[in-house]
């Protein structure tokens, strides 16, 4: 039913408007409980039992704020900062989040280096299909699609005058062990909780990255909480929690 009206919108709205429709639907499903039993937003739920008040925040790839808003809702005496490299959708994020006066937005990339990169911005009858902008890989043939070129910052440096990181998210389409090995600095000094999706080829060097940081790795299955190593054993977000926050963390969802 979902992806039926997602297609009529599409079909029926300018870009600006179904990306306004996408957040504000989304929302309104999600504040109804109606994707409790979504695997697909299994985490969306789950972060407000991770997230505290005085939290600052990192969504790497924060796309049209579908954790960004949860998350600015759950700090309000903390910080939220929001990295989106493409235009429209950091354009959503500044009209919606401009209620939450600790969200902060930058219409960047990460990387290694600071530069210009080409991304990928893959199109649907002329729409920007959400979920799937990205670096453009070496290998890639790209055909007719479209691209642009974005702004790139290292984390280390963005980041490193913060008093503190305790939760980075993170969502972007394979560039993350990138950017997680730019970013060791900042994640040795601050020992946040991470959320990060893994594409399959970066599997064993994050695992193992986390793994000599001191990081437990845990995931969620049929919508509890569960200790992972390696693969998981349900498709989704990585989740590792700093060793030092093991026992207070795995008390509070009774991991036995």
């Amino acid at each position: 039913m979902i992806s039926l009206v997602k297609r009529i919108l599409f079909k029926l709205l300018t870009q600006r408007a179904y990306l306004k429709a996408m957040h504000r639907g989304f929302y309104l499903l999600f504040d109804l409980g109606l994707l409790k039993r979504d695997k697909r937003f299994k985490f969306h739920y789950i972060v407000k039992q991770l997230i505290e008040k005085d939290f600052t925040v990192i969504d790497i790839g924060a796309n049209l704020g579908y954790f960004a808003k949860i998350f600015a809702r759950l700090s309000p005496q903390g910080k939220v900062i929001c990295i989106e490299p493409i235009l429209p959708f950091y354009e959503i994020l500044k009209q919606f989040l401009s209620p939450f006066p600790q969200v902060e937005i930058h219409n960047i990339a990460l990387g290694e280096q600071e530069g210009y990169v080409e991304m990928v911005l893959p199109e649907s009858n002329g729409m920007i299909r959400t979920g799937l902008p990205h670096i453009i890989d070496k290998m890639e043939d790209i055909g007719t699609q479209k691209t642009i070129q974005v702004e790139v910052k290292k984390g280390s440096e963005l980041f490193g005058s913060l008093s503190k990181i305790d939760y980075i998210k993170c969502d972007i389409e394979g560039y993350e062990w990138i950017v997680f090995n730019e970013l060791q600095p900042i994640i040795s000094k601050f020992r946040p909780i991470i959320q990060i999706e893994i594409s399959e080829s970066n599997i064993d060097h994050l695992v193992n990255y986390f793994d000599q940081l001191e990081y437990c790795q845990y995931g969620i299955c049929d919508f509890k909480i569960i200790r992972e190593k390696g693969q998981q054993n349900e498709i989704g977000d990585f989740l590792f929690i700093p060793t030092e926050q093991k026992v207070t963390f795995e008390n509070k969802f009774n991991l036995i």
